[in-house]
């Protein structure tokens, strides 16, 4: 207690049950009922009247349902969220656990669509609310269950968790690389690096039109925006700041750090580089930098890498799902195994990115039957979604 002079210290923080999850509940059990001792005597004589309200407001604060779904693209959906404390602890750059239950999980042709524990990047949160908007890119069985969910339904999130994106105190030009999946991760990272002082370029690459969404939220977030589709009509530039071309991604990229595209910020201003996308984005801009970009970044700038490596528990250091390795710039050996949910942004050059291809496809087999039947499930079967 504070008057006292004392602290409780459980689990891992106690010798005795240093090491395992195992040992960290035996502490626990060992040592509640010395705590609810300790909490009966000092309780006031009209708790019990206090309690329901007390629980009330803990079940307001710590629960989380669904408030809306809203489909943007024929695979993008946002999902929308009612998690009070969840929302308050969000910082730029953090991620969700996010899964349903599976007691409420529907049952069709007898098999329960229930999702896996999924990673989901936080598109922004209302402290005042409790409101998180989650961006689901519907890749995998669990992804896609997520349009099946209904507003009001409970939903087990747990988080926020990683690290939150390091946002520089201002004078600095931040140029951030990516697809599908940034537009998720810049809906909050822009407006708070922009609001520090600093600027935001914004290289959004996406295989067609229909992909792009909240446009006029991405814009709020970056000065200049070089909007980049593989194929297909090119995404409408509504600013005169901003560049819209189709083609290759890095050929437009090249051009645009030639001045072949009008350049509002050269590369040659740029002095933090931040990656988000797949791990295929992450291979390519890795050689680019090293080759046909080396000659524009003239500023040498930090390149900091998202990666979303296979995860499971996403409690920093628990079930290895999401191990990944680091090497030596130079050497190019391994060094040390990281937690990428504990460490999901790290510097370009110390990630194996073969590894990270490595961990994303172990599961390949089990998620293409899983795919199938899913599939089939849909096709036979009335199913709700989005």
């Amino acid at each position: 207690s504070e008057h006292d002079q004392r602290v409780s210290f459980l689990g891992d923080t106690h010798p005795a049950f240093h090491g395992s999850v195992v040992k960290a509940i035996a502490s626990g059990m060992r040592t509640y009922p010395h705590i609810v001792a300790i909490l009966n005597q000092r309780l006031p004589a009209n708790s019990s009247a206090d309690y329901p309200v007390f629980r009330a407001k803990m079940q307001d604060l710590l629960t989380a349902h669904v408030v809306k779904i809203q489909r943007y693209s024929p695979t993008v959906i946002e999902m929308q969220v009612r998690a009070p404390m969840a929302a308050k602890k969000f910082r730029p750059g953090h991620f969700f656990r996010v899964q349903n239950f599976e007691t409420l999980a529907t049952v069709v042709g007898e098999s329960r669509l229930q999702t896996e524990a999924t990673a989901m990047l936080g598109a922004k949160a209302d402290p005042v609310s409790g409101h998180i908007s989650l961006m689901v890119l519907e890749r995998g069985v669990s992804l896609r269950l997520y349009a099946t969910f209904r507003p009001g339904e409970p939903i087990a999130l747990m988080g926020p968790t990683g690290v939150n994106t390091k946002i520089p105190a201002g004078g600095e030009t931040v140029m951030i690389v990516g697809g599908r999946l940034s537009t998720a991760s810049i809906r909050s990272i822009g407006p708070a690096m922009r609001a520090a002082g600093n600027r935001v370029l914004y290289i959004a690459g996406f295989q067609t039109a229909d992909e792009a969404y909240c446009q006029e939220e991405l814009e709020a977030a970056a000065d200049v925006i070089v909007w980049v589709t593989e194929r297909g009509a090119p995404i409408p530039a509504r600013r005169p700041q901003d560049h819209s071309a189709t083609g290759d991604f890095f050929e437009i990229l090249q051009r645009y750090a030639t001045g072949q595209l009008p350049n509002a910020i050269p590369l040659q201003e740029v002095t933090r580089v931040l990656i988000i996308g797949s791990n295929r984005l992450v291979h390519k801009m890795q050689e680019a930098r090293h080759g046909v970009l080396r000659d524009y970044f003239t500023q040498s700038p930090e390149f900091i890498a998202s990666i979303y490596s296979s995860m499971q528990c996403m409690l920093k250091g628990i079930c290895a799902q999401c191990l990944q390795w680091q090497i030596d710039p130079v050497t190019k050996q391994r060094t040390k195994a990281v937690f990428a949910c504990s460490w999901q942004d790290q510097p370009l050059d110390i990630l194996d990115i073969a590894n990270v291809d490595e961990r994303l496809s172990q599961n390949r087999l089990q998620e293409s039957l899983t795919n199938l039947w899913l599939d089939y499930l849909f096709a036979h079967h009335t199913i709700e979604k989005v």
